[in-house]
């Protein structure tokens, strides 16, 4: 696992069958979004990209999850210096 995926434990219950398909659907949502927003916004400024990625994972990512907002720092730097791949 990496810090662009959902823990087990961030879904707040026991992990159950649909428990998993919801992990699995919202850490493809993250992972989508990441891409999308590194291919938009790559090299704009980090408070810009920063400020995206919030914007749209508040929309796309289910209830029960939450997406760190250190981790989400760090990802808007990687993306504005050019350096998040994957």
């Amino acid at each position: 696992m990496t810090r662009f995926e959902f823990a087990p434990g961030t879904v707040g219950m026991m992990l159950e069958d649909e428990d998993v398909t919801r992990l699995d659907a919202a850490n493809a949502v993250l992972r989508a979004t990441l891409r999308e927003v590194r291919d938009e916004l790559g090299g704009e400024p980090a408070e810009v990209v920063h400020a995206e990625l919030v914007r749209r994972l508040a929309e796309r990512v289910p209830d029960g999850f939450t997406v760190r907002d250190a981790d989400l720092r760090e990802d808007a730097v990687a993306i504005s210096d050019g350096t998040l791949f994957g």
